[in-house]
Order: structure tokens, then sequence, then C-alpha cells
């Protein structure tokens, strides 16, 4: 992993785990998340960077994340979101490493990046879920992503593209983890997705 092990917990390792992402650390006071975008390094979603904390005289780990304004359409298109950026977390910053790197999988958006690179790469795919059939009518009505399609009794099948763009949504908003699980809500059982082709 690049960073040192005590200074990762292990719910933090098991996390970064779970979001398929890579923690790449340049120097010693700077800590990157980078998604898997086909490129060597990876695609930084968000880093941390240990410098004194604006308060208190003792230094923190802050955060800068990727974020894509709401209104921002590109996002879902397929390429890179037009208006992404990236910017710090204003609170002064986080006491241990392992907090700063759990508040970038909260809010950092890199799914436009993931579809991007299944796009240029070519392939395809679908999944299947099975959920609530109330759930699996307002899933399939969304304005996007595009490619999902219900199927009728709780079932719903989505693209690869559209996976990939929930594999990149902040934990904030609904999102697809590494072992294909749909969390959707985090008051509702998160849903097993089944890749069919």
């Amino acid at each position: 992993m690049g960073v040192a092990k005590d200074r990762l917990d292990s719910s933090t390792v098991h996390q970064v785990k779970l979001r398929n992402l890579a923690i790449r650390q340049p120097d010693r006071k700077v800590v990157r998340v980078c998604a898997d975008d086909g490129s060597r390094d990876g695609f930084p979603v968000g880093w941390a960077e240990l410098a004194p904390h604006p308060y208190y005289r003792r230094l923190s780990w802050h955060t800068v994340v990727r974020t894509v304004p709401g209104d921002d359409y590109s996002y879902w298109h397929g390429g890179l979101a037009r208006r992404a950026s990236y910017g710090p977390v204003e609170h002064g910053g986080r006491e241990t490493l392992g907090a700063a790197i759990r508040e970038i999988l909260t809010l950092a958006q890199w799914g436009d990046v993931l579809a991007d690179h299944e796009i240029r790469s070519g392939r395809t795919g679908t999944y299947l879920a099975t959920m609530d059939p109330k759930q699996a009518d307002w899933l399939a009505k969304l304005d996007e992503p595009k490619g999902i399609t219900h199927l009728g009794g709780g079932r719903v099948r989505l693209d690869n593209v559209a996976v990939a763009l929930f594999r990149g949504a902040p934990e904030v908003n609904m999102y697809v983890d590494a072992n294909d699980v749909f969390h959707i809500h985090p008051m509702d059982p998160p849903i097993q997705l089944t890749r069919e082709q």
C-alpha cells in the first residue's frame, strides 16, 4: 500500500479495498486516494495533506476531494465531467490519517472516471438486481444514469457503465462496492448485484 501500517487502521484499509481504490504516498506529508482509470498511478479522487491545524498548535490531516456540481450533467454521459474540481474540506483537519481517508470516501465523486474507463476499454456487460418492487420502479425511473431497465417483479438490469457510475459515487449517495453490493439507502439492506455477461 505504500503507507506505514501504523498510520492506517484496519477499518480504513478495509473501506479502501471495498471501494476498489488504492493509496499512494508521493511523500511523507501527502497521501492520495486513487481510482483505477487504466493509468499506471491511478486517478486521484482526493488526498490528505499533513499541515498545521489553523486553530491549534498541532499537525492535522487536511483533506481535498474531487466533486462535481449537481447541475453538471456531463458527469453522466461518458467522458470526464467538465466542471469537476478539487476542493478542500474546510474544518481544520482530521487528527488521524484514517479519518481523513474515510472523509474522502464519504465525499469524493469519481464515477465518471470509472465510466469513461469502461467506455474506452470497450467492455460491455450487465448486472441483475432483485429488490422491493417499489424500489425497483423508482430506480428505473431515474433520469440519470442511463442503462437501468426495470424487468418487473422487483428485478432491475444495470449496464456496466451505470454500475461504474455508482461505483464512484460518494458514500453519502447510492454506491456499488467492489463486491458488487449496491448500497441504495443506509436504512435499507444492501442488494447483491449478479453479473450476467
